[in-house]
């Protein structure tokens, strides 16, 4: 139960809330729908910024504060349910990726997507990030739904240099990321490796 056609229907058919849960799980018992706002520092300045599988906007209110321009990107039936569940809107929704893969950003964020996606289609948007914009800003947990490892699937592609990794959680008292402790990469990345993670790629190309 994971990938695209699973999200596919999780935009098409579940309700406001059923969608907030199934985007942030604990909503329905009381996690606020905002965002979580990184513990490491981000490159700046940001004119252009990318929110990748952007979902609902819950991420918008603070890269709105960080960026001249946001775009939002995600499936279309997602798309069309940011247009009016967003608690602010982005500049831009876009959800064709053949069109926002030929656009360049200064900053990529990908806030718990990638986790999600099946292996060689995350192998795929990390290589189209690489040449999209010189930082990218992860949040993950390490290990996907399909058994494989995210920061394996970023070491594989060979386009990256990673310049900070902190393992996190949430906080129950805050609703934010809570540190708890800085890591390795190839911590990250080893076998059996679980947690969420906070990195910054740094492009090649």
């Amino acid at each position: 139960m994971a990938g695209r056609d699973y999200w596919l229907s999780i935009a098409e058919s579940s309700t406001p809330d059923d969608l907030r849960e199934h985007i942030l799980t604990g909503f329905k018992n009381g996690k606020p729908f905002t965002p979580y706002v990184p513990t490491i520092d981000l490159p700046a300045p940001i004119g252009r910024l990318l929110d990748f599988g952007c979902g609902l906007g819950r991420s918008f209110p603070f890269l709105r504060t960080i960026a001249g321009h946001v775009t939002g990107f995600d499936l279309p039936p997602m798309i069309a349910r940011c247009r009016t569940l967003a608690p602010v809107p982005a500049d831009e929704l876009l959800d064709d990726w053949q069109d926002v893969r030929m656009r360049r950003f200064d900053l990529i964020v990908c806030v718990l997507v990638l986790q999600h996606l099946e292996p060689p289609a995350c192998r795929t948007f990390l290589q189209d990030f690489a040449r999209m914009a010189p930082d990218v800003y992860l949040l993950t947990r390490a290990d996907s739904d399909f058994g494989t490892s995210v920061p394996h699937e970023v070491s594989a592609t060979g386009l990256y240099d990673v310049k900070e990794c902190i393992e996190v959680e949430h906080d129950t008292a805050t609703h934010q990321l809570r540190v708890l402790r800085a890591v390795s990469f190839d911590e990250m990345r080893a076998p059996d490796v679980r947690g969420h993670f906070e990195t910054l790629l740094r492009s090649r190309l």
